[in-house]
């Protein structure tokens, strides 16, 4: 066995997942926090180390964000990358700019975003990337070609992604459709704990156990920012420096680079790498659609992005404003809205930096189309039901059979989806018949998948029906549910027939949800018009929640737009505020004699600020 190959590879943060003390929301000074802790707390320690240790080889990855933000207030960091690139001791790889989840992309998406990356690399650091890591170790043979097109000649990737049978010390050679790429394995385990002298020698083991023959095994280590400086604190690199330059392991090891060394070696394993998704968390490799259905909303991005990436990628007449669009669609790409692992808030944080910019990307194609108010079904987010994308000028209303409910709810003068995410059950228009004693919901309604009744889409209506039992007599309930959406909103009728042959006494509750902006989300006002009062009264500012009775009509103002609901009838209401999540629960006392059904209606719409308009009271209801 011939000299063991040493690579080692830093990944910097991709968009800041917690910034300490901060508000979250997706503003500028929430990314420029995230990177200046990020930058203070590792990156200036890191640099400064291997600028000092010119002999010490290493490659190095960042997010396109990351580069472009050390460019505006860092400049002086990329002046030391470029010139450790330009004596060769730093690889700066590629990879997709905004670190998306490369498998989940449309080929010409994916070419983009690494063409935009590799053109970053070159700009700040001065060297085209030869090779990239992996964005989030999501692997797929298609990436092949989409990898050569950019000019990609080799990957470094987790070795949990490789077969068990093949070994990790020899580097891949692996093709599709004719083309071929060099896959390296990463190990990302280090022993911190043990000398370098003890973590080389059982290196060397393992290399004679697996290699063989082989002239020239590779150990590919990569080190995330925190443990490269935990490294550096204990002196446990410099101690690897000093060991691999020593007389007794000079002949046996070699700190280079993934570029020379792929250029050097002669000897490939030839292999297929199945597709899938690591998550370090769990230790365990998902296929891409398992991955995305560990959460519900992160699949219903997912169907979003790819939806909007059609529309952009299929549009014609203005080339200028369709590249603004896509660049967009991009930003709605980056990874990290798409990681079902992290937790909730986190989560909520970068869903609605991607929901925001490709709602973006949306409008603007809007403004070089001939864009006109529809409503359509299709199967949108592929689980083999219909739903109905309800389009209009200022709003984006999609609506599905379970629950018949509205799963996103797009405001588009602010770019936002207000039916991203809430605790349970999402979305607007959830439907319940509760216990008068007993204040649980039954899921009869809400988790049932509710039947077409009809469909015109030249009048924008939408009707649906459901039945069931409830109660300890298993009385039957229909219930007729129709939509009629217009310019100005959405109105839903409610037709609720006792089948049973006793009466029926049940509270009636609709329940919407909405998430905002959680810095905006603790200064949201309340009007309200209940019993006879005709004009709005304040009901003050949304704190954890409250309860009102006799009530025709509900405000919510945020910072950037008002949500109207009226009602045909009188009607109580409850509402709940938690970082964001916004619950508004309206319900009716219904007593409905056997065989009989009764009426209830709910007309919502959503007021951007900058729009004047003074609320009223209800309109007679006309049938």
């Amino acid at each position: 066995m011939g000299i063991i190959n040493l690579c080692f590879s830093i990944s910097g943060n991709t968009l800041p997942v917690d910034v300490t003390g901060q508000q979250f929301c997706f503003s500028e000074s929430f990314f420029d926090a995230g990177f200046e802790q990020q930058y203070q707390s590792g990156l200036k320690q890191i640099i400064s180390f291997f600028y000092k240790n010119s002999t010490f080889p290493v490659s190095v990855s960042f997010s396109g964000g990351y580069l472009e933000w050390l460019a505006r207030k860092h400049k002086e960091v990329l002046i030391l990358l470029s010139e450790m690139a330009g004596r060769k001791q730093i690889e700066p790889l590629g990879g997709a700019y905004y670190y998306s989840l490369l498998p989940a992309l449309l080929p010409m998406d994916r070419v983009g975003q690494i063409e935009l990356m590799t053109t970053a690399v070159r700009q700040y650091i001065g060297k085209r990337p030869r090779g990239m890591r992996l964005p989030n170790n999501a692997w797929e043979a298609s990436l092949i070609p989409s990898l050569k097109t950019c000019g990609m000649e080799f990957v470094l990737a987790d070795k949990n992604l490789i077969p068990a049978d093949k070994t990790p010390f020899l580097p891949y050679i692996i093709q599709d459709q004719g083309k071929n790429i060099y896959v390296l394995a990463e190990h990302t385990d280090i022993p911190s704990d043990v000398s370098p002298e003890v973590y080389l020698s059982e290196l060397q083991k393992q290399a004679a156990q697996y290699c063989g023959d082989a002239d020239r095994p590779v150990v590919c280590q990569h080190l995330t920012v925190e443990q490269t400086c935990n490294l550096i604190q204990s002196g446990w690199l410099e101690e690897l420096i000093n060991t691999v330059t020593s007389a007794l392991y000079a002949t046996r090891f070699e700190l280079t680079l993934p570029s020379r060394y792929v250029k050097a070696t002669q000897h490939f394993q030839r292999a297929y790498i199945p597709a899938g998704v690591y998550v370090e968390q769990e230790h365990t490799v998902y296929n891409l659609y398992d991955y995305l259905l560990k959460s519900p909303d992160t699949y219903l991005l997912y169907a979003k992005m790819m939806y909007v990436s059609m529309l952009v990628n299929q549009s014609r007449n203005d080339k200028t404003r369709k590249k603004t669009a896509r660049e967009q669609v991009w930003k709605g790409q980056a990874g990290t809205a798409y990681m079902p692992f992290l937790s909730r808030t986190i989560t909520d944080i970068h869903q609605q930096y991607a929901y925001h910019y490709l709602l973006q990307a949306e409008r603007t194609v809007r403004e070089y189309i001939n864009f006109f108010d529809s409503v359509t079904t299709f199967d949108y987010d592929s689980d083999g039901v219909r739903e109905y994308i309800c389009q209009f000028e200022q709003f984006n209303a999609y609506i599905q059979a379970r629950g018949g409910s509205v799963f996103e709810f797009d405001v588009l003068a602010v770019a936002r989806n207000y039916a991203m995410i809430s605790p349970g059950h999402t979305g607007l228009f959830l439907d319940y018949l509760i216990e008068p004693d007993n204040y649980s919901r039954p899921d009869i309604f809400a988790r049932q998948i509710y039947r077409e009744a009809g469909f015109d889409s030249k009048r924008h209506e939408i009707k649906f029906y459901a039945s069931g039992v409830i109660g300890e007599f298993n009385q039957s309930v229909m219930l007729k549910k129709n939509y009629c959406i217009n310019s100005t909103g959405i109105q839903v009728q409610y037709i609720l027939k006792n089948d049973s042959p006793f009466p029926l006494r049940q509270i009636f509750a609709v329940e919407s949800n909405m998430m905002l902006p959680a810095v905006s989300s603790r200064m949201v006002k309340i009007e309200v018009i209940a019993g006879e009062n005709k004009e709005p009264q304040s009901a003050g500012e949304a704190t954890t929640g409250g309860t009102f009775s006799d009530v025709s009509l509900i405000r919510f103002s945020d910072n950037d737009v008002s949500f109207i609901f009226e009602m045909n009838e009188n009607a109580s209401f409850r509402y709940t505020d938690s970082d964001g999540h916004l619950s508004v629960i309206i319900s009716w006392m219904v007593e409905i004699p056997p065989s009989l059904e009764i009426e209830k209606m709910i007309s919502f719409s959503a007021i951007p600020r900058n729009y004047k308009k003074r609320i009223s009271r209800k309109p007679k209801h006309t049938g």
